[in-house]
């Protein structure tokens, strides 16, 4: 008899509510611990690990793109795997990875060891975060795919909003290195045991069933205008998120707020971020992932230019923030739904780990290009101009990613008639 599941007998059939009302949020609060533990708590642990290891800058924000730069290799090796796999022992072994490079982070004593520990991290990341999950839920039922990634990232809004202060307060109690280690601990006590004892295993049959090929055949390749278009939109979006992601503080007071109004303002992207997702779910469902993606890249537009408008006023401050949250949030679906539709014969596990290496890639130099081109003299202005020219590019790539010709629309058009009319 050939089990679809190891924990539970779907033989072909696609995940019951039940089962994804389990994973789902067994996958968040993961994403929540591995977000936090990976990325967001280095914001708050670079300055005291720079000081106790007598660092400088550049060296300590040269390990955190290692990483990224890392990650942005072996992310298209690991799409494979999870789809030859499946996504949770992929996940699985994410978890252990991060255990392990938090375990080594926390002993490092030297630059080069920093940045030993970091490559790890590198490896974790793409085995741990988004493009695994967003892979199981499809391999799980992919009719209710959309959904799933909505609800998920809901979870996963949350982790900078949870891990900032928590690693504030710990540090402060225990310091950085015990920290670290908290969070090595929170690997394999919280996420080994999401991973491995709540998730289902699909096996090699049920992988190619719901991959909507044969397994054993080759995947089928994807190429070609609209996937590098589409890889050209994500890599120039998320160039401007990564650049921002790590300037936004000394780009505010840089264009007149103080440093207390710049965080007041900083903190209402993570909320927004939520927000957006939460309009995904609930009133944008119907409009297909090509349109989402238009209105996350064109709210990223309007923030930039309110941005630029009238960077000293707290009021304009505020307005960017929220619109730029609202795009962030809805940008982190888009990026999950979008390529599976546009491509429904390449297993998503592959497809999305093509796509992570460009993207990876720019969020990692973005930091470095940013700060250049911030001290090279330029007025405020200046770096706000360059992002709206990334993020106007960006939405224009996606459009022509996902427009499809009059004759091939037109085309699929009779076909969804005459397939209607058979089915009556």
């Amino acid at each position: 008899m050939n089990e679809a599941f190891d924990g539970g007998r779907l033989e072909g059939r696609p995940a019951s509510p039940a089962r994804l009302a389990r994973t789902i949020p067994a996958l968040g609060i993961a994403q929540i611990a591995s977000w936090g533990s990976l990325y967001y708590a280095f914001a708050v642990l670079a300055k005291p690990i720079q000081a106790d290891l007598h660092l400088s800058q550049p060296e300590i924000f040269g390990a955190f793109t290692f990483a990224m730069l890392t990650s942005s290799m072996f992310a298209p090796r690991v799409g494979r795997a999870i789809d030859r796999l499946g996504g949770k022992r992929v996940l699985c072994m994410g978890s252990l990875v991060a255990a392990t490079a938090l375990l080594a982070m926390a002993c490092v004593t030297d630059v080069r060891t920093v940045y030993a520990a970091w490559m790890l991290a590198g490896l974790a990341m793409p085995m741990a975060l988004y493009d695994p999950a967003f892979a199981t839920l499809h391999q799980l039922d992919a009719a209710r795919y959309r959904r799933s990634v909505s609800t998920l990232t809901l979870f996963g809004g949350f982790a900078s909003t949870v891990f900032w202060p928590l690693t504030a307060f710990l540090n402060a109690e225990l310091g950085w290195r015990m920290t670290l280690l908290v969070f090595a601990g929170i690997q394999i006590a919280v996420c080994l045991p999401l991973h491995g004892l709540v998730l289902p295993r699909l096996s090699a049959r049920k992988q190619g069933q719901v991959a909507g090929h044969d397994p054993g055949a080759s995947p089928p390749q994807v190429a070609g205008r609209p996937f590098f278009l589409l890889a050209g939109a994500f890599a120039a979006a998320l160039f401007v998120f990564g650049a921002l992601s790590v300037h936004l503080l000394n780009l505010l007071q840089a264009g007149g707020l103080s440093t207390s109004q710049a965080v007041m303002v900083a903190s209402v992207i993570g909320p927004m971020q939520v927000t957006g997702r939460v309009m995904e779910l609930v009133f944008a469902k119907r409009l297909p992932p090509a349109q989402v993606g238009w209105l996350s890249l064109g709210l990223l537009v309007v923030a930039l230019l309110l941005l630029a408008s009238n960077p000293g006023s707290m009021g304009v401050g505020m307005a960017f923030a929220a619109v730029y949250g609202l795009s962030n949030g809805l940008l982190t679906i888009v990026r999950g739904t979008l390529p599976a539709e546009l491509f429904p014969r390449v297993p998503v596990g592959s497809l999305l780990g093509r796509l992570a290496r460009p993207t990876l890639l720019s969020m990692a130099i973005a930091p470095l290009c940013f700060s250049l081109v911030s001290s090279s003299g330029v007025s405020f202005a200046g770096p706000v101009l360059v992002l709206l020219s990334l993020a106007s590019l960006a939405l224009l790539l996606l459009i022509a990613a996902t427009r499809r010709p009059r004759d091939e629309a037109a085309a699929l058009g009779e076909a969804e008639i005459e397939a209607k009319r058979a089915g009556q």
